[in-house]
């Protein structure tokens, strides 16, 4: 496609407008490629009930954008000789001593804390989907998150506490709010005039602009009540988020260069997640990518700085954006940096299926066969794998290589810097040795609650008292409930619960959320 054409424009309209109904929630797409081209156009309703088109001025939630401008903010104050990258929070913010004495600012910023995620954590305390949850109740619970669920810097865990305490730190030594510091030093230079800080997800946006979700084919309006900051409070348009792409590409900002600088794995690997931002290179290619999320909310951004091109796709609808933007990318010539998956002609064996525990890593592994599909499942979303010889398989992205061994898996986990063994544990339900008991956690200050059969639960916490989950059982000693919808989107998934064999306690946790002890009361 050539880049500044006519025909690209005619092209990207066509593809995009057949992607969306003019009459259901739609997107705000936007592209930037080389020599100054520039497509931005909006596809379906912003508003379903006014009829209010979607256009790239409408006011959108962009979520987990916010963490690069936060990012840069804590850069620009590295350079000015205010905060340093490898100092302990403390030395900022005295009341964060007691977290693990060689955390760094610099593991906050790229995930490698090992802390866990305050969202999946929040379900455990009785929150549900629909809960109000505030800058107050989010704070207590990340300062009672200090114990993290591996050594800091030794893993990636994306934990969105990560940053809401660089937020902290950055107030306290500028003596500013966050949202003022952006609107000085990003907002104002590159004339962002619609993009503002937006905390309580309840209130209405301007121009009226909903979120949406589908049941049953109808579309529903998602209503959250949920209050965030440093990790995902901003609010803005297309056309802004193109004016912040324009200047990443250009590095116009004081050290926006810095944003893609990933530190490697403990292994020598190469580290794929810099400062808010995705970042994966490939024979000398970079791109820098990052969702955003919130339940009615989906954005995806992907930049090619070599190719000078950006690709935003936006979406009020809870659906994945992702495939969309790949979709631009792949008519417009832009290679992403994925690893490429050699496929294989294996015969789908159902020996594979099952689950197998890692115990250093404190992560249950479900292996499942759905029709044709096999899919892997950490605790988190389900990802499709495919073979890649007899013995061997991996997902589309490279993300995940499995060697599969019979009675166990090695599992190489590139984005998350680890390789581990998993093994195979086999099936018992023991969902009746749960039966109308009752476990707590001091951490999170709840209890986990079991019917007389065993089957279902609920979680009670100070601030309130959960939906009733149902409870399968997976192997012997694990047991799970899958929490689809919460506070946050992505929502946590599978929760599985590892009986200790005398009863006296429980252990449970989703992928961004492990290792939580619940003892019998």
């Amino acid at each position: 496609m050539t880049g500044n054409s006519l025909n690209s424009m005619h092209q990207l309209d066509a593809l995009c407008g057949s992607l969306f109904s003019p009459d259901a929630p739609g997107a705000a797409i936007g592209v930037l490629m080389r020599g100054g081209f520039r497509f931005a156009k909006g596809f379906g309703l912003a508003n379903l009930e006014a009829k209010i088109a979607f256009t790239p001025q409408t006011q959108f939630r962009v979520c987990s954008i916010t963490k690069q401008f936060v990012c840069l903010m804590m850069r620009q104050l590295e350079s000015e000789g205010k905060i340093a990258q490898d100092a302990h929070p403390s030395r900022y913010v005295a009341a964060l001593n007691n977290f693990p004495p060689d955390l760094t600012i610099r593991h906050l910023a790229q995930n490698r804390s090992g802390l866990r995620d305050y969202w999946c954590a929040a379900m455990l305390t009785g929150a549900n989907f629909d809960s109000r949850f505030t800058l107050e109740q989010g704070a207590d619970l990340i300062r009672a998150l200090a114990e993290p669920m591996f050594a800091p810097g030794t893993q990636y865990s994306y934990s969105n506490g990560n940053w809401r305490i660089l937020e902290w730190i950055i107030e306290a030594v500028t003596e500013k709010t966050l949202p003022a510091l952006l609107a000085e030093h990003v907002f104002a230079p590159l004339d962002m005039r619609d993009t503002c800080w937006g905390s309580d997800t309840g209130l209405a946006l301007g121009g009226d602009s909903k979120g949406y979700r589908t049941i049953d084919g109808e579309w529903e309006e998602e209503v959250t009540r949920a209050c965030w900051s440093g990790d995902a409070a901003l609010i803005s348009t297309l056309d802004d988020l193109l004016k912040w792409e324009v200047a990443m590409l250009n590095s116009a900002l004081p050290s926006s260069s810095m944003l893609a600088e990933a530190m490697p794995h403990p292994n020598g690997e190469p580290g794929s997640y810099a400062y808010g931002i995705n970042a994966w290179q490939k024979d000398g290619r970079w791109m820098h990518w990052h969702g955003g999320a919130l339940r009615g909310w989906r954005m995806v951004h992907l930049r090619f700085p070599q190719d000078e091109a950006s690709i935003v796709v936006m979406l009020n609808r809870t659906e994945n954006p992702t495939p969309i933007a790949l979709k631009i990318a792949e008519r417009i010539g832009l290679k992403t940096t994925w690893d490429e998956i050699a496929r294989a002609s294996a015969p789908l064996q159902n020996d594979i299926a099952g689950i197998y525990v890692s115990s250093a890593l404190g992560l249950v592994a479900e292996v499942a066969i759905r029709g044709q599909e096999l899919t892997l499942d950490l605790g988190g979303e389900s990802t499709p794998l495919v073979w890649t010889n007899a013995h061997s398989l991996a997902n589309a992205s490279g993300f995940y290589r499995i060697e599969w061994q019979g009675d166990h898996l090695n599992i190489r986990a590139r984005h998350f810097g680890w390789r581990n063994d998993f093994f195979k544990v086999p099936f018992r339900d023991d969902r009746q040795r749960l039966a109308g008991r009752h476990f707590s956690c001091p951490v999170l200050e709840s209890t986990i609650v079991f019917d007389d059969t065993g089957t279902s639960l609920s979680l009670i916490g100070k601030n309130s008292q959960s939906t009733s989950y149902a409870v399968r059982a997976l192997a012997e000693g694990v047991v799970a409930f899958d929490c689809l919808r919460a506070l946050d989107e992505l929502p946590p998934g599978r929760f599985t619960i590892q009986i200790v064999p005398e009863l006296h306690r429980l252990v449970v946790g989703c992928f961004g959320a492990r290792g939580f002890v619940f003892t019998a009361s």
